[in-house]
């Protein structure tokens, strides 16, 4: 696996987002988890989510939706324990989260951090968000790109932190190819490169970090107002 990683606070003074990445025994935990700016960025909301993740990991690498499942419900169980011992502050997040020995990989989020998975150079799966923006596309009133431009982008229908819990949706397992690519980013990154320019950008890339030097370009050049991390792999 060839990997690479950004996380960059953009626009704001602070920087809500993290990422993880672990490899062991030939298998590897990727994830990138968005804290909700409503909270206080000084309550490590992200870090939390993402730490759980890594020694949830360490302690079972097994490749399944089981396992995906587990981790965002320990992950959750924490943040709800912060909320509830912090007398006040809401810890909230989207993440992210992948695992892959090489041969498949299985995928999981709540909210609207994103995984794509390129096969061929062309996208093959994209998580779907959750937000209202993503429910009034698949209403049909706009077509996917549309939902960057869409105001309801960032309102979320299902988050780490809510009350009820949410359970995280699980990818079916992808059998992987040589060639083929994973990017898992916050919403701050695919809101402003769109599906198009992902593929394009690997297209003409020679490794993960040329792809996601690539993308970076392109993020940038469009003045970024928002928080942005993401994990380019390879396989």
């Amino acid at each position: 696996m060839d990997i690479s990683s950004v996380r960059n606070s953009g626009g704001t003074g602070v920087n809500c987002d993290y990422l993880g990445m672990m490899e062991d025994g030939g298998v590897g935990c990727f994830a990138v988890c968005d804290g909700s700016p409503s909270s206080d960025p000084g309550l490590g909301t992200a870090e939390t989510v993402i730490d759980s993740f890594m020694e949830d990991f360490k302690a079972t690498s097994d490749i399944s939706g089981e396992t995906v499942t587990e981790y965002f419900k320990n992950a959750d169980e924490k943040l709800w324990g912060k909320t509830h011992e912090s007398g006040g502050s809401e810890y909230k997040a989207s993440a992210v989260l992948v695992l892959t020995d090489g041969n498949v990989v299985v995928s999981g989020h709540l909210g609207n951090c994103r995984m794509y998975y390129l096969s061929e150079n062309y996208l093959q799966y994209i998580t779907p968000d959750h937000s209202l923006a993503y429910l009034a596309h698949a209403e049909g009133k706009f077509r996917f790109p549309g939902i960057r431009k869409s105001r309801d982008r960032r309102k979320l229908t299902a988050y780490m932190g809510a009350d009820p819990m949410c359970a995280a949706e699980v990818t079916e397992p992808i059998a992987v190819h040589k060639g083929d690519a994973v990017l898992i980013c916050s919403d701050g990154f695919w809101e402003k490169v769109t599906e198009r320019q992902v593929e394009r950008t690997l297209k003409r890339s020679g490794s993960s970090s040329e792809w996601l030097r690539k993308m970076l370009r392109i993020l940038k050049g469009r003045t970024p107002d928002d928080n942005y991390s993401a994990v380019t792999i390879i396989f």
